[in-house]
């Protein structure tokens, strides 16, 4: 049987997709409010937790500010838009197909775009995008959440942390993880005096978002934080510093 392109890029999306899966890894994120350690969880969102991973050991998050902070709700960043001095555009901001892809896979998308088009047809945009992958992770406080459109399906590199419980969000976002430490990081960026769009008036950022991929690569006082969390199901609790 001929493999297609299109069949060929299927693949190569599920294969970076699970790439990240069977491992339990750490997102230390450097900000100018202080460290916060989060633990994800591919067992419940396996596509996010790889699409997360993947956007921190390329730099994607690097200088992207928080720009959405609410009191008793959350704090959302994660926008490329929110790097420049253009606040109106923060929000918007995504990551596209080369931001997700190696070279060898965006040669197939080229491949499957030329295949599309041959037919007649184009394949519009160049946002990647997410499906949704709705879990029994309950949005509590310290709990790591993916921000969308209002298609279920449009996750992408915005993400949100919540900073109490909202259970409103159950089950119609995608959570994928939870702090470990710096629940006091959240706490002061979430606090910052903001504008009308609750866009924080001078900017908190993430200076560096670094991957851990094992437990034992941690900080001394993060593992013992880590190893202190109760066990149980979905992400673990978190720990308030």
């Amino acid at each position: 049987m001929r493999t297609t392109a299109a069949t060929a890029l299927t693949a190569a999306l599920i294969l970076l997709a699970a790439a990240g899966a069977g491992a339990q890894p750490f997102v230390r994120l450097s900000t100018d409010a202080g460290p916060i350690l989060l633990v994800l969880n591919p067992e419940t969102a396996p596509h996010h937790v790889a699409n997360f991973t993947h956007l921190c050991r390329t730099g994607f998050y690097d200088g992207t500010a928080f720009h959405r902070v609410i009191p008793g709700f959350m704090i959302q960043g994660g926008d490329p838009n929110s790097k420049d001095a253009d606040r109106a555009n923060d929000g918007q901001g995504g990551p596209g197909w080369r931001d997700v892809l190696d070279a060898d896979e965006l040669a197939l998308l080229e491949r499957a775009r030329a295949a599309i088009a041959a037919k007649g047809y184009a394949l519009a945009g160049d946002q990647a995008l997410l499906n949704a992958e709705f879990n029994a992770v309950r949005h509590e406080r310290g709990v790591l959440s993916m921000a969308r459109a209002a298609d279920p399906n449009s996750a992408g590199s915005q993400f949100f942390i919540c900073v109490a419980d909202v259970a409103h969000l159950d089950n119609k976002y995608t959570a994928f993880g939870k702090v470990v430490t710096g629940l006091d990081a959240v706490d002061a960026i979430v606090a910052s005096p903001r504008d009308r769009s609750d866009n924080p008036l001078q900017a908190r950022r993430i200076l560096k978002a670094e991957v851990i991929d094992a437990a034992a690569d941690l900080a001394a006082d993060e593992r013992a934080a880590w190893e202190a969390l109760p066990r149980g199901a979905g992400a673990p609790a978190a720990v308030v510093r």
